[in-house]
């Protein structure tokens, strides 16, 4: 099994096989760059690649972005040699030394949002006996998607008064969401449907979601428009993107699909991702779910996005819906985290980024 030179990595959720992308800067340098993360230490793409004998070539000034957007758009082929180019950076004991001058503590680290998110749809990831024929999505709001630790105002908007009437103020009932988001890197061509064997060709890597809702919202929201004030104000993602590739010892048997579901969502390989989510409310853990148990796969959500001939492109992101069912009346000044772990390479662990996140009272 391959190890690493980092001190404490091997043991870490953060190991050499997640090698997760994530954007960063210091308080010494304030420019954002790209960083993959090992263990509690930062690999500072941007030092690396001016270190090295090219700088010029796609994937080398794609590492030189504040932002993974390019790299994206470059394809799995360029994915993978990144990937594979970092590991061998970090186990390969005569690059120790010029290596770690590349490297940044992740507590000396800012992050950033990882990329500037092009389209965000939101799926359902259950279907009830009655409505198993497609997989249901809506669409949402990439200008209100926040980084892991940024705060989140408590939203104002309509809400049944205790007359029944219409009322405008601030939410009563904030809820979470918890869920994966899947990142997408290569794009499709319009009119032409992705496959769901398709899936990873054109998603690039795996995110967490805390896709906040306004529940007394959703109540005056629901004669068939779909959520807009009970969504739109806020969700929250990770601040690290988990190479789908790093994923592929958490592949596992996707429940038997449904029997009447549309012909163009049927796979050859049927899977999904032995992910166990967590989430915590200030400490307390309350509530968790395991994501294998999804109706629909993530690869079928893929496919649904495109089988009208719609495009995804590099930047797209979509969710997988709700995995952690429950209600919490959340209180101004809870800080919620959502975390998430699947099984990686010979009995290792890996861990998705988490998302946390603040309450802060309403400005209204």
């Amino acid at each position: 099994m391959t190890t690493c030179w980092v001190p404490g990595a091997d043991a870490s959720p953060y190991n050499i096989h997640n090698l997760p992308f994530g954007v960063f800067s210091t308080a010494d340098q304030p420019l954002p760059r790209i960083g993959i993360r090992i263990g509690d230490q930062i690999l500072d793409m941007h030092k690396a690649v001016l270190a090295g004998d090219c700088q010029t070539c796609g994937a080398c000034t794609a590492l030189r972005d504040p932002a993974l957007n390019r790299l994206l758009s470059l394809g799995k082929a360029v994915w993978k040699a990144v990937r594979t180019q970092a590991q061998q950076a970090l186990s390969e004991p005569s690059l120790q030394d010029a290596a770690s001058e590349w490297l940044t503590p992740v507590a000396d680290a800012i992050m950033h949002a990882p990329l500037m998110v092009t389209d965000y749809v939101d799926f359902t990831m259950r279907a009830p006996g009655s409505d198993r024929v497609y997989p249901r999505a809506s669409n949402g709001r990439p200008s209100t998607l926040i980084p892991s630790g940024m705060d989140l105002v408590r939203p104002a908007g309509h809400r049944p008064g205790d007359d029944g009437r219409p009322v405008f103020g601030p939410t009563r009932a904030l809820d979470i969401e918890a869920e994966v988001g899947f990142i997408v890197g290569s794009q499709s061509d319009l009119g032409r449907p992705v496959s769901p064997d398709a899936f990873e060709d054109y998603v690039f890597g795996a995110v967490l979601l805390n896709d906040w809702t306004a529940r007394d919202f959703q109540e005056l929201e629901t004669d068939g428009l779909g959520p807009v004030a009970s969504k739109s104000f806020a969700t929250s993602m990770s601040a690290w993107v988990t190479p789908i590739e790093a994923l592929s010892a958490a592949r596992t048997v996707a429940p038997p699909p449904p029997a009447d579901m549309a012909s163009y969502l049927k796979e050859s390989d049927r899977y999904g991702f032995d992910l166990h989510l967590n989430i915590e409310v200030n400490g307390v853990a309350v509530a968790g779910a395991d994501f294998a148990e999804a109706c629909w796969t993530p690869a079928q959500q893929l496919a649904q996005l495109t089988a009208g001939g719609a495009v995804v492109r590099p930047g797209l992101m979509y969710g997988s819906g709700e995995a952690v069912t429950g209600r919490w009346g959340l209180q101004d000044g809870d800080a919620v985290t959502v975390t998430a772990t699947a099984p990686g390479p010979r009995g290792t662990t890996i861990a998705l980024g988490e998302v946390a996140t603040r309450i802060l009272p309403s400005i209204t």
